[in-house]
């Protein structure tokens, strides 16, 4: 993402793009933390402290006083969803499911549900690049065992859709990857999966890596047709 990478470069850091998706790069960085004694390595979703940052999500429900019937996120390698279901469990919400949401040519969750472990996908085929882990967190895979979950899909028309419909409801530019979850809410076809529900979170994240400009191709290739 070139936005992401002058963003970077802005706060004089050195940035290194390599590979033709997060795989590839997690690679390199693990071979350079394995050379150099003094580097450290940060990962994305596979870290406790991480899941624990995110749990704190449904402290912030608990001190408000909602408790929903469902929290909707979306999910890559599932970091967030790690930590939801943490929080969940830590205030004793078995009966709150989460609904996740990926694209379709991003979906490593769902079919790792399917399969019951996790499944790495030959490719990144979507422009959700932020959900684009080839293979879920064997942890995510785990919880979503032991708490009620459901992995949903949507397309990448249905995610763009989303990201503009919320762009006019609130005046909040979001990527892709966060227009997933939005789908469910947005999308006549996605609707209906939450309609069981008598309350829904939907976990709003993910616009650093989108403009106006970059919105409006997206709009111009997958909804102006």
């Amino acid at each position: 993402k070139p936005l992401m990478v002058a963003k970077m470069r802005a706060q004089q850091a050195e940035v290194q793009v390599h590979g033709a998706n997060w795989n590839e790069a997690d690679s390199l960085a693990r071979s350079i933390v394995a050379a150099d004694t003094d580097a450290a390595y940060v990962p994305p979703y596979e870290d406790p402290l991480l899941w624990e940052g995110h749990s704190s999500i449904v402290d912030e429900l608990a001190e408000a006083g909602v408790k929903p019937g469902a929290i909707v996120a979306s999910v890559g390698g599932g970091g967030l969803y790690c930590g939801l279901v943490r929080g969940l469990q830590r205030h004793g919400w078995d009966d709150v499911s989460v609904l996740t949401a990926e694209t379709e040519g991003a979906a490593c969750f769902a079919r790792a549900l399917e399969a019951g472990k996790p499944v790495k996908l030959e490719a990144i085929r979507s422009i959700a690049t932020s959900l684009g882990a080839l293979q879920a967190s064997p942890m995510a895979v785990e919880l979503a065992s032991q708490h009620p979950t459901e992995a949903r899909t949507v397309t990448d028309a249905e995610a763009v859709d989303a990201c503009s419909q919320l762009l006019n409801d609130h005046r909040v530019l979001v990527e892709p990857a966060c227009g997933a979850a939005l789908a469910l809410l947005y999308s006549e076809r996605q609707r209906a999966a939450l309609t069981r529900f008598d309350s829904v979170v939907v976990e709003v994240c993910g616009g650093g890596g989108v403009d106006w400009g970059i919105m409006e191709q997206w709009r111009r290739d997958l909804l102006d047709k």
